[in-house]
């Protein structure tokens, strides 16, 4: 029977990565030696641990923290059931950790023994600092996917194979500039490997790196639940090892001057590296703490000091100062279109649902009022989109219709690409459509804008969820591909009887489709953003007589949203 831990207390309120290994320590001195811990990021679960009699201990962990199975001593045995964050199996001393998902950023650095095994990928730096001590096994580190950048640099020992599955549409598998500095140690990989560093060889097995291989992956197969990969895993000629070069191999040239050598030699005589632009004879030379002239300078950025307050808060930078100017000089036609280089939804974002920013920095404020962006943005509704730049020969597709989605293929069209945008609704919009509104965003001010963009020539494909064979097709297609699918799974509190909920996302989503969900008379919506606000006018919206609004912090929505809600009641 194992010892049950998790990482809440009674009132399911997340402890501190202490409380939670105190749990484990003191059911150790209780003599359990299997562990089902359900963690919630908690650190360094796994190690350094071990038993008076020797007894192996054995670890089973959900949603680990940093540094999983760090310091693990021979006779652990760690299994994360899902993904792992950084560090994972740092500094292992002879434990065996599995992950059954993703590794995180530097998995198995500095591992000096025992076993790492991965089910799928592992992040930047993963395998550096590998050693091996002679008086114990070799480390070993085993990887069914691919690797991050800067992989096994300074490797100076161990084994480490790299499967590569699934993964062979990557440039390499080793992520870019792997095994940087590495001393020693063998990488075995299957699948494409570029922009390795100089320290070391690419080389084809041989008869005993086959054998190594024949008789290890079975085991690392089975741990990872991926036995039926095993034929495809064992035809090794799609397989390479890399070692590292030799001192000799390296041809290491002289080392370096020393500082006094250098300045005599190069600073001094030949004028530094400025002797093009500064003449000087070097014969001062400053001290460790600078003062005075020899005070180093540090640049400060005031660009948005000395720019239009309105530009600098937008968040898409719309010159909010050319558009009076081309108004004082009578252009309105040309201020009312030159928006639209910056948004297609003058209307519909900077017109209504946007909170202002620039209303709330514009200087005018302090004379008379702001400028009005909302009037101005709605005037904007019946422009006339620019032209595009001559044709690219490019063509790009967006996987997404949403507010961003639409944006990103609006400026590519602009630029003159072929535009194509895959979105799973029978509509696009997004957010602007699905969530927030009428009465915050009119109908026809969206329909219209979006219109606009159409007619713009970009590709509209509704109904077209995208999955693994359609992204891959996409790729295939397309010169690039942007991904901007939202997100659309809301976050749930994990408390008892979270389950009676109803996710504010998915009621907004049938109020605006008219479905007219039921809600009671009183209702209480957790949370007071301006996600929150949407929600409290769409109980309102539905029958509610009274919408209680509750947070643990101060009500983060726009104070305009806020107004328009306490409005209502």
């Amino acid at each position: 029977m194992s010892a049950k831990i998790v990482g809440f207390d009674e009132k399911n309120r997340r402890i501190s990565t202490q409380q939670l290994l105190q749990q484990v320590y003191s059911a150790l001195d209780q003599g359990e030696t299997e562990f089902e811990i359900t963690s919630s990021g908690h650190h360094d679960i796994g190690g350094p641990l071990w038993t008076e009699d020797g007894a192996p201990l054995k670890f089973r962990v959900k949603n680990p923290g940093q540094r999983v199975g760090s310091f693990g001593l021979d006779g652990t045995e760690i299994i994360v059931e899902g993904s792992a964050p950084a560090d994972a199996g740092w500094l292992n001393a002879g434990a065996e950790l599995t992950i059954l998902g993703d590794g995180g950023d530097t998995t198995a650095h500095c591992a000096a023994s025992g076993n790492i095994y991965v089910a799928g990928r592992v992040g930047t730096r993963s395998g550096s600092l590998m050693k091996h001590d002679p008086a114990y096994d070799a480390p070993q580190f085993w990887v069914l996917k691919n690797t991050g950048s800067f992989s096994f640099e300074f490797m100076g020992g161990g084994i480490a194979v790299v499967c590569g599955y699934g993964r062979e549409d990557l440039d390499s598998v080793l992520g870019d500039r792997a095994c940087a500095g590495m001393v020693g140690g063998t990488i075995y990989v299957r699948g494409p490997v570029k922009g390795l560093s100089d320290d070391v060889w690419l080389l084809d097995l041989d008869k005993g790196d086959q054998k190594f291989l024949k008789e290890n992956m079975p085991g690392f197969l089975e741990k990872i639940d991926k036995k039926k990969l095993l034929k495809e895993l064992t035809d090794f000629s799609k397989w390479k090892k890399i070692v590292a070069k030799s001192y000799e191999e390296r041809n290491v040239v002289a080392s370096r001057p020393t500082m006094h050598e250098f300045r005599l030699q190069k600073w001094v005589e030949d004028g530094g590296i400025f002797a093009d632009v500064v003449k000087d004879d070097y014969t001062h030379v400053a001290g460790l703490v600078n003062a005075g002239d020899d005070r180093l300078k540090v640049p400060h950025w005031q660009d948005k000091k000395y720019g239009a307050p309105c530009q600098v808060s937008c968040p898409s930078a719309i010159p909010t100062q050319d558009r009076i100017n081309l108004l004082r000089a009578g252009k309105v036609k040309e201020s009312m279109e030159y928006v639209l280089n910056y948004s297609p939804f003058p209307a519909s974002v900077c017109g209504e649902v946007c909170p202002n920013l620039c209303m709330d920095a514009c200087t005018r404020q302090f004379i008379d009022k702001p400028v009005g962006m909302k009037e101005l943005g709605r005037m904007s509704l019946e422009a006339k989109s620019p032209e595009p730049k001559a044709d690219s020969g490019k063509h790009v597709a967006v996987i997404g219709g949403g507010p961003g989605g639409l944006s990103a293929a609006w400026q590519l069209r602009l630029a003159g690409h072929a535009v194509t945008i895959f979105e799973g609704d029978e509509e696009v919009g997004g957010k602007l459509r699905q969530v927030i509104p009428t009465d915050s965003l009119p109908e026809n001010s969206l329909n219209s804008e979006i219109e606009r963009i159409k007619a713009l020539g970009i590709n509209i494909e509704v109904n077209s969820p995208v999955d693994e064979e359609l992204f891959k097709k996409i790729r295939g297609d397309h010169d690039s591909v942007v991904i901007a699918s939202g997100a659309h799974n809301p976050v749930v509190i994990p408390f008892p009887g979270h389950e009676r909920l109803v996710k504010g996302l998915d009621f907004l989503k049938e109020v605006n489709r008219g479905n007219r969900p039921k809600v009671g008379e009183k209702v209480v919506v957790i949370g007071a953003g301006n996600a929150g606000m949407d929600v409290c006018l769409g109980a309102y919206a539905m029958g509610a007589r009274k919408v209680t609004a509750i947070d643990i912090q101060r009500p983060a929505a726009f104070p305009v949203e806020i107004q328009h809600f306490k409005k209502l009641g």
